[in-house]
């Protein structure tokens, strides 16, 4: 009773925060205020929330079982904590419903209680190993030698990985991955992601998992798809794209976990022997939130060191950690190599570029080459399936060789030029256009292929790898198939076939992949609202005291279980009796029951109820 007259003097935005960080089990309906205070009661529910307080909060609700008590004297009981820092986790405690606030002091609910007293032989600390006992000891700071060390290293990391994510991102915008129904990528495009990225597969899904945590990638039924925002992001600086991911990954840290890593310069086992100790019953929770942040963290340069179990901050870790985000990228900057902006032309058809090219730059020449390695110097590769590939998207000979004659060192090389001007003059060998009404075979063809070449109509016709298109002959120069003719044209561009799309005059179409699509919008939080209504609507209809309405309640339950209750009574004249009772039913205002002692029949109003347990 007490609790639900407290969450019915609450107003609508303190139930909401209280709803949102305490969710309600689907299972049931909470029709008013009595309703939601029995389902925070539940103990499913109270280990759920004792889960994520942490020791000082655990503390505090301890030493408040037993009886109403002033924040001094909570404090004077725990020993490590002042009074305004007892009020202060009291509050918290308060506004999730865990402990009560009233004249007298701070007062426990028996439910709580009940969970807290049943720790110590579930292996959780009780009250005085909560209040007693010490954090591990925190490790020594390390030397200005070793900060440079650590920093050079988190600088190679965070370089390597922005790159890979970079790899991603470009790998999706040519194809999405597709999802095992089981989650996670197919073993394929695993395979294929992580040959793109030049990283271990094993690594593959904390990359997609950060691209999704960044905006770069959406994470949709069925796969990972690039966003628009991933597609722009391409073209920043490895430092502002380092910056993205930091900030993000900084985001994205839950509450919790940030108070771990306040108090922490040495992560790895120091780091989860401190949020063990920190959040005493996180168990699994704290466990993979603290892991899921530390791999990230490594992955960014954040964090570094010699192994997974030892890893200390970095000088950059650390101003992002104090929310200093532009002054850890500069850091950070300050330590990658810097971009290139000019290039070397092999006879052999490579491109190197002797560090990591410029954005813009790198974005242009892969229009129409492809990246081969990339370590201390940048391979591209050009082939006539590339170049055709640019001149599929709008790309003209003359544009690509104008670039490569402003970025290169060595002028071009006649094979490069040969290569280009070769795959300019095959370009639209086949042609792909949508068939009109009127000439579409049986109803059922949508597109046409055509060529002048009546040997390459035959390898179409035959080519395994065209099958789901159904392409079909009509004619000795043409094939029809029943898919759109984008379907149709990009599959012929993904099998390298020198393709171009058509009018129905004949004029050149250029089309561009549809490869990225808006950011998945941010989780929206349960919106409570209703519920709230119904809840301030019942309180409005509800007649009575709120206090014999508790004990009503309290007592039909009693009687759904069988349960023996034991009752406190005022009896006119002879002050306060105790009976034994086996509730049968309550109505009119007054509960029927058998006295256990006496075994008779009693009746008794409800507001002569004085304690009911």
């Amino acid at each position: 009773m007490t609790l639900a007259s407290s969450l019915r003097a609450r107003d609508d935005a303190a139930l909401e925060e209280l709803l949102t960080r305490r969710p309600l089990p689907a299972r049931g309906r909470v029709k008013d205020f009595f309703d939601l205070a029995e389902s925070l009661l539940d103990p499913t529910s109270i280990r759920s929330i004792l889960q994520r307080l942490d020791r000082h909060t655990l503390s505090v609700l301890a030493a408040a079982m037993h009886e109403p008590q002033t924040a001094a004297q909570l404090a004077d009981r725990i020993h490590t904590m002042t009074a305004e820092q007892v009020a202060d986790r009291a509050d918290q405690a308060v506004n999730l419903a865990v402990l009560t606030h009233s004249d007298s002091g701070y007062a426990g609910l028996i439910a709580v209680s009940a969970v807290l007293e049943s720790w110590p032989k579930a292996g959780l600390p009780g009250f005085h190993d909560l209040a007693a006992e010490q954090p591990p000891a925190l490790p020594g700071a390390q030397g200005e030698a070793s900060a440079r060390s650590i920093d050079a290293s988190a600088a190679e990391h965070a370089f390597s990985s922005t790159m890979a994510t970079a790899e991603l991102i470009v790998e999706l915008l040519n194809h999405p991955a597709r999802e095992l129904g089981k989650g996670g990528p197919a073993l394929p495009e695993r395979r294929r992601l992580a040959s793109a990225m030049q990283v271990d597969e094993a690594e593959v899904d904390s990359y997609l998992d950060l691209a999704v945590r960044s905006r770069l990638a959406s994470h949709e039924p069925g796969g990972w798809h690039p966003t628009a925002t991933g597609e722009a992001w391409l073209r920043e600086t490895t430092a502002k794209r380092w910056a993205t991911l930091a900030t993000a990954w900084l985001e994205a840290i839950p509450l919790e976990v940030r108070s771990v890593l306040s108090a922490q310069t040495r992560w790895g086992d120091a780091l989860h022997a401190y949020a063990h100790w920190l959040y005493p019953a996180g168990g699994d929770w704290i466990r993979e939130a603290v892991d899921r942040v530390a791999t990230h963290a490594s992955l960014l340069g954040i964090t570094s060191g010699p192994s997974p179990s030892t890893q200390l901050l970095s000088s950059a870790g650390s101003l992002l950690l104090t929310a200093d985000a532009t002054a850890a990228a500069d850091a950070m900057a300050h330590l990658f190599p810097s971009h290139v902006k000019q290039v070397y032309l092999q006879h052999d058809l490579s491109i190197i570029a002797p560090g990591p090219l410029d954005p813009e730059l790198d974005a242009e020449l892969r229009a129409f080459a492809d990246l081969e390695n990339r370590a201390e110097a940048y391979s591209y590769r050009l082939s006539p399936e590339s170049v055709n590939r640019a001149l599929s998207a709008g790309g003209s000979a003359d544009r690509m060789l104008s670039f490569l004659e402003r970025i290169s060192l060595t002028g071009i090389p006649q094979p490069v030029h040969y290569l280009i001007s070769q795959a300019a003059a095959r370009f639209g060998t086949v042609r792909v256009g949508m068939l009109s009404s009127d000439a579409a075979e049986n109803g059922d063809a949508r597109s046409y292929v055509r060529s002048t070449d009546s040997s390459m109509i035959g390898l179409l016709d035959v080519d395994q790898t065209l099958g789901p298109l159904g392409l079909r002959r009509r004619g000795q120069l043409q094939l029809v198939s029943r898919f759109e003719f984008e379907v149709v044209f990009w599959a012929l561009s993904d099998a390298r076939y020198p393709v171009v799309a058509e009018n129905a005059d004949g004029s050149l179409l250029s089309l561009k992949r549809q490869r990225s699509i808006s950011p998945a919008p941010a989780r929206v939080q349960t919106d409570h609202a209703e519920l709230l209504a119904g809840l301030r609507a019942a309180e409005a209809e509800s007649a009575g005291d709120s206090r014999q309405a508790w004990v009503a309640r309290q007592l039909d339950a009693a009687i759904r279980a069988k349960q023996t209750v034991t009752v406190t009574v005022q009896v006119p004249g002879s002050g306060a009796h105790e009976f034994v009772l086996e509730p049968t039913g309550v109505s009119g205002g007054r509960l029927r029951a058998r006295d256990k002692r006496a075994d008779i029949e009693r009746t008794l109003p409800l507001s002569s109820i004085l304690e009911l347990k």
